[in-house]
Formats: structure tokens, C-alpha cells, sequence
């Protein structure tokens, strides 16, 4: 049986990335990765038990917990760790959504930032300002009901509050367009860069191998030794090959062309996503996170910024992406991003005066159910 499990560079022109570097992040953990000069080719071992394709926050997290299994894991990147979406995502780490292994796993994952500290020394930035869910409808207040039942079982801190409740919680709120919220106060934001390193660093610590500028070129296959099913039994590189029986597919937005290495063909497709920074906003310093469903946006607070972002109807499909596409960022579609603005100004009407200090749009990877693809590959 052919073992592939899915889951989730050039560099970028200097006067975008050194606007959104200097001005907005200037001294996050990513900033220094990735300002790092590209080490010597990597010296690839000629056996694993596990090959993880890509270096994003999806194969650390995979890397670090094969490794403390026991588990001989190599990780390869392409370009380097971060690469792709991870470097510019906005690290918001909800602790409710409406599946109950959704919400199972958001909570392991907040443990693990709070543990990967004390394991490894690396500091993921955590800060713990909660979340509030808003309700816009009728349909929406029932939905987070629900929430705060689900949030109840699993002994997650959860209440629901009315408009002038949710006020009291963020004051720059425009409580006439809700009809209520939900406020998980466990909710926060981590550095996703800065996790990695720290994922990264526990892992090759109990074992593991991490091989940056290290791009798989193919994927060997060969007869099952049970059934007609092919299986993994390689990868190539420019720098060698490794054999091994278990392949873990982490490439996101490459995810399908990695899949075709192997002859296969997976459901899912990179697009567009965008998010804008405002100015300085004294007052919003130490709000919760937003998450306003019936508009497909959110609102992250970091310091006395706002990183208000959306999910859009008719959202631009990245028929390819370009393999030297790293640290890259496309320009964002102000038209497009209009609605999710409209919106937040909206809700924080703050925001609408406050101006745009810089955008962020890259990469990410979806499926149609917006659901992960996990698990052993049955072809």
C-alpha cells in the first residue's frame, strides 16, 4: 500500500518585504530565520523511517511529534523552514470551532506552545488576549450556543455575553451590529515562526534530521508487499536519496504537485489570502481577537495593531504555484479586500480612520470542505 499522508524561493522584492519586516514585525523570530544566509548543501541520510516534505508549521509539528515517538523522521524543505504561507501567517490560535476534533486539536496545540519553551528554550511569543466570536445573525447566536455547549464539556473557558456585555470586554466594539458573542478567554496568538524553530529544535534533540534547500525532485514507488497497491520506497534529491517505506506530505500550497510525484492527485488548490495591518491604535493594546463568522473575517490584535483579514466568495485560485516562491508576498487586490474593510470598519469603527500601515497576501492552502487531508492515501 502506497504510505502518503497529506497535510498541509526566490526572495521577495525588498521594498514590499522590508516594509512589512521593519515595519510591522521588526524583531519577530521569523524575521531573524529568514534573514539568515542559506547553509551548505545538506548531507541526506541514506535511510529514514519517515520523510516529511515541507518545512511550515504543519511538518515541524509533524516532525517534532514523530521524533519524541522514537520515530527516525527526516525533514526536507525546498527553501527554507517557514517557507510559503507559515512565515506570514498571523498565528491566531482559536480554542472552540464547531467540530469537536477541531476543537480537541486547537486545545493540544495551544499545550504545546505552552510547553515548547521549558522543552527547548525557544520563546513562541505567546500571547494569551482571548477571542470573541460574534453574531451578526440569529443563525450565528444559536451556532455559538452551541459553542459554549461544546466549550462546556470540554472544560474550556467559554460565556456568552450580550451586546453591551461584549463592549465591556472590547470597548472599540460597535455593539448596534451584533446580537451577541462568545468569549473564549484560552484563545491567543503564537509566532508561527518562532514555534517552528522551537518544534524544530526539540526534534532534532530527540533524533531528527532537518535538510533545508533540499527540494524532492521524485518519489520512488514500487509493488506492495501485500496486494496490488504501489508503495513508497524512496525519495530523490538533489543531494541523494533516501529510502523509506513512509512518506508525510506537508508541502500546503505545493501539496498537489508533490502528490503528482507519485502519481496521484489530491483535492485542494492554493489561493489568495489577504490580510492588511493598520496604524497605531493605542486603545485596541491588550483587546481579544475577533472572529466575526457571518462576515468571513477576523481581527487579530498585536501590540497597537490591528491585522484585520477575510475569506472571500470568489477567492483568486493559484492554478500553479512557482517553485522559487518562498519568502515571496503577491500584491494585494484592493478591490477585492474592500468588502472584508467595509466590514471591520463596521464592527471596530476605529479602524476605518486609522490607516493601513502595510498588506500581507500569499499563499494558502484549501480544500473544498476546508477540512485537513489526513491519513494513509488508500490508492
Amino acid at each position: 500500500m502506497l504510505r502518503f499522508i497529506t497535510r498541509q524561493g526566490r526572495w521577495p522584492p525588498l521594498t514590499q518585504t522590508e516594509r512589512f519586516l521593519e515595519n510591522t514585525c521588526r524583531g519577530h523570530q521569523w524575521y531573524r530565520l529568514s534573514s539568515q544566509q542559506s547553509p551548505p548543501p545538506p548531507d541526506v541520510p541514506t535511510q529514514a523511517d519517515v520523510v516529511i516534505i515541507g518545512g511550515g508549521s504543519a511538518g515541524c509539528n509533524t516532525l517534532y511529534q514523530l521524533a519524541r515517538q522514537g520515530v527516525k523522521a527526516v525533514l526536507l524543505e525546498r527553501a527554507k523552514l517557514t517557507a510559503g504561507a507559515t512565515w506570514h501567517n498571523t498565528g491566531i490560535i482559536w480554542s472552540v470551532m464547531p467540530r469537536d476534533i477541531e476543537t480537541q486539536l486547537l486545545n493540544s496545540s495551544r499545550d504545546l506552545v505552552l510547553r515548547i519553551q521549558q522543552e527547548t528554550g525557544i520563546d513562541p511569543l505567546w500571547n494569551n488576549n482571548g477571542g470573541i466570536y460574534v453574531a451578526r445573525t440569529k443563525e450565528r447566536l444559536e451556532e455559538l450556543k452551541r459553542l459554549a455547549t461544546i466549550a462546556k464539556s470540554f472544560g474550556i473557558p467559554a460565556s456568552l455575553l450580550s451586546p453591551g456585555e461584549t463592549k465591556q470586554v472590547f470597548p472599540l466594539i460597535n455593539e448596534d451590529v451584533i446580537l451577541g458573542s462568545l468569549h473564549s478567554p484560552n484563545d491567543g496568538t503564537a509566532d508561527p515562526s518562532a514555534l517552528c524553530q522551537g518544534l524544530t529544535t526539540g526534534a532534532i534533540a530527540a533524533g531528527a534530521q532537518v535538510m533545508e534547500n533540499c527540494p524532492v525532485s521524485k518519489i520512488l514507488t514500487g509493488p506492495s508487499r501485500v496486494g496490488g497497491h504501489p508503495q513508497v520506497q524512496g525519495v530523490v534529491t538533489p543531494h541523494g536519496t533516501i529510502r523509506t517505506n513512509c512518506l508525510v506530505n506537508c508541502s500546503g500550497a505545493w501539496a498537489a504537485e508533490t502528490a503528482k510525484l507519485a502519481g496521484l492527485s489530491l483535492p485542494l488548490c492554493a489561493l489568495k489570502h489577504s490580510y492588511v495591518v493598520s496604524e497605531s491604535i493605542p486603545s485596541a493594546q491588550g483587546l481579544p481577537n475577533i472572529r466575526d463568522g457571518d462576515s468571513s473575517i477576523y481581527i487579530r490584535i498585536y501590540k497597537d495593531n490591528m491585522f484585520v483579514g477575510g475569506f472571500e466568495n470568489n477567492p483568486v485560485i493559484l492554478e500553479e504555484m512557482p517553485k522559487d516562491f518562498a519568502f515571496d508576498l503577491f500584491e494585494l487586490d484592493w478591490d477585492m479586500f474592500q468588502s472584508h474593510q467595509k466590514k471591520a470598519s463596521e464592527l471596530v469603527p476605529v479602524f476605518e480612520t486609522s490607516g493601513i500601515k502595510t498588506s500581507v497576501c500569499g499563499p494558502h492552502c484549501f480544500t473544498p470542505d476546508l477540512m485537513p487531508i489526513v491519513g494513509e492515501d488508500p490508492r
